[in-house]
């Protein structure tokens, strides 16, 4: 799926451009125009073909044409600026825009005419111009109208006035209980509390299930009842997901029970330290989101594991049935299925209405029983749906989503074999507010399970010039975008600081595969392994990379030079450290 995240800023300072009065040369003022009424025939119908590319693959490429010669239009213009230095003072007239080298262009376009040899730029500027005359005119074949984004395709649900972080933080707070999973929760606690007379050790019990049931939160639930908390000495909880590296999983279980950093790098040494602090107690360990269904690998992790009491036991959350059968040391791993329509209900009436008021719209609760059909047992969508629809309160809006084609499109590629999930997450993002959606597509650039600091999230929004703030501050405009994805449960598994603001956050795996599908074509995710070349990755003519992100796996090689001349974002992050990356600009 492709997404015009960088058209807008590009047609708004156009258009801004060509409607001031200056003195620029004819042949270049009638290119700015030229291409501003370009850019204003797309943008009335980009809404409509961010829909219909869903079945439409047509439709999609165009998308992805437009989204790259928007790029190419964005780099004319930073070169034009870089080649007149001088003329990168702001125009004191000039609107407060979001990016700085869009207020450097903008103000060197208002003083052409006096300092830069008109014909230069109006020559630049043509080949931009009749790239999107093309798009333009190959738009037609496609009968794409102009919508009015005011209901589902791409209304934000967000009141107007900020949204508090108390409040965000109250309302995306954990439910009160777990929904459909009583007995399943029981069941898994009993096989814990029971293994205290396991003959054979250390007891591993595998949840399994497909992505969105609620694995991770039937877990949660397990570690906090009041038996397992007085059974077990220690509880440990690490998020393996694509990486099962041994040395960083073993290194964050001895971290985790000493509450203090443990630098050490030598796996004999790391190995050592958890045997020194497992050794004699009664653990209880939860491996979530494990892929690798290597033996030897599981094998390496488990071997210093059963110097543990009697009793200690592993849970493993996973999607495949490989992994589940190499962990298992119960007769089958516990099969996690689908919630009933009347537990998605009740999920869904906890986000979707306000405590104990779904009797005061019954109407609502009609359209909304008939949406929740559409969840098919899907803990995660249930949650998805009901926040998308909290601040809906006319009933065409949730007939429109009762109604929405999304429901009829095919599983897509990637989905994990979860019918309708990504089309269907699609409708939440689609009812984001336009800069929301925009923020939330760049989440992509960091690995799976990575813990965003909110700060570095607003930072990185503002610097890719994805928020305007024309009466606001912007990191004000930032908080509320964050807030937005919050309340929409885009993000989870929030921490907070000894003052109650929110530090870090999670996405899903399902909402990052949505990101990423959002932004395949101009988003690489490289892994440097040993004896890897970065650059046969990041060369690919079909994928045209505008942004990498590297993870640098333990003991790959050096990274070799890397040709970034298409690349306008770049980020490197070391597998052994989630919370470490940096990002790099061109």
């Amino acid at each position: 799926m492709a997404e015009v995240v960088i058209l807008k800023p590009v047609a708004d300072i156009l258009i801004s451009l060509a409607k001031t009065e200056v003195g620029l040369a004819w042949g270049v003022k009638n290119e700015v125009r030229m291409l501003s009424s370009a850019l204003t025939t797309i943008g009335a119908v980009v809404a409509d073909a961010e829909l219909k590319q869903l079945n439409n693959k047509a439709i999609q490429q165009w998308l992805i044409k437009l989204k790259h010669a928007a790029y190419d239009a964005q780099d004319v213009f930073d070169d034009l600026a870089i080649d007149e230095p001088e003329l990168l003072q702001p125009d004191p007239t000039a609107e407060n825009c979001c990016n700085s080298v869009w207020i450097s262009c903008l103000s060197l376009f208002m003083q052409l005419k006096r300092l830069v040899p008109h014909y230069k730029i109006a020559n630049k500027i043509k080949p931009v111009r009749e790239r999107f005359d093309r798009i333009v005119n190959e738009m037609s074949n496609f009968g794409l109208i102009e919508r009015v984004v005011d209901h589902v395709e791409g209304a934000s649900m967000i009141p107007h006035q900020s949204i508090s972080e108390d409040r965000v933080t109250s309302s995306a707070s954990a439910e009160p209980h777990m929904y459909g999973r009583d007995a399943d929760k029981e069941n898994i606690i009993k096989m814990l509390l029971q293994n205290v007379d396991n003959e054979h050790g250390l007891s591993v019990c595998p949840i399994l299930g497909i992505g969105g049931l609620g694995k991770t939160t039937l877990a949660q639930f397990v570690c906090k009842d009041d038996r397992v908390k007085n059974h077990f000495h220690v509880q440990i909880w690490v998020c393996v997901s694509d990486h099962f590296n041994v040395k960083r999983l073993l290194k964050e279980i001895v971290e985790i029970v000493t509450k203090s950093r443990f630098d050490h790098d030598n796996l004999d040494v790391i190995r050592g330290g958890v045997v020194e602090q497992l050794r004699g107690k009664r653990f209880l360990l939860v491996l979530d989101d494990v892929w690798s269904d290597k033996q030897d690998v599981w094998n390496m992790l488990k071997d210093p594991l059963t110097t543990g009491a009697k009793g200690s036991s592993i849970i493993v959350t996973t999607r495949l049935k490989t992994v589940a059968s190499i962990t298992k040391t119960i007769s089958e791993p516990y099969q996690l299925d689908g919630l009933s329509e009347d537990d998605c209900w009740s999920l869904f009436t906890f986000y979707a209405f306000e405590a104990g008021k779904e009797s005061d719209n019954p109407n609502l609760v009609t359209i909304g029983k008939e949406i929740i059909k559409n969840v098919d047992g899907y803990l995660f969508f249930a949650k998805a749906l009901g926040s998308m629809l909290r601040f809906k309160v006319e009933e065409r809006q949730w007939r429109e989503v009762r109604d929405n084609e999304i429901w009829d499109l095919e599983e897509e590629e990637g989905s994990d074999q979860c019918p309708k999930i990504l089309p269907a997450l699609r409708l939440s993002y689609n009812n984001l507010s336009a800069r929301a959606r925009q923020c939330f597509a760049y989440c992509c650039f960091f690995p799976k399970d990575y813990k965003m600091r909110k700060e570095e999230l607003v930072y990185i929004w503002l610097a890719n010039g994805l928020l305007e703030f024309k009466n606001k501050e912007p990191e004000d405009v930032g908080e509320d975008v964050f807030g937005e994805l919050l309340l929409h449960s885009f993000f989870q598994d929030m921490k907070k600081n000894e003052e109650g603001k929110i530090e870090t956050v999670k996405i899903h795996d399902l909402m990052h595969d949505l990101a990423s599908a959002i932004m395949k074509s101009e988003y690489l995710h490289i892994e440097v392994k040993v004896g890897m070349s970065i650059n046969s990755s990041i060369q690919d003519d079909e994928i045209r990379p505008r942004h990498v992100s590297i993870i640098v796996l333990p003991s790959s090689s050096e990274l070799s030079s890397v040709d970034v001349s298409s690349i306008h974002r770049f980020l490197l992050s070391h597998q052994c450290h989630a919370t470490c990356a940096h990002f790099f600009y061109f």
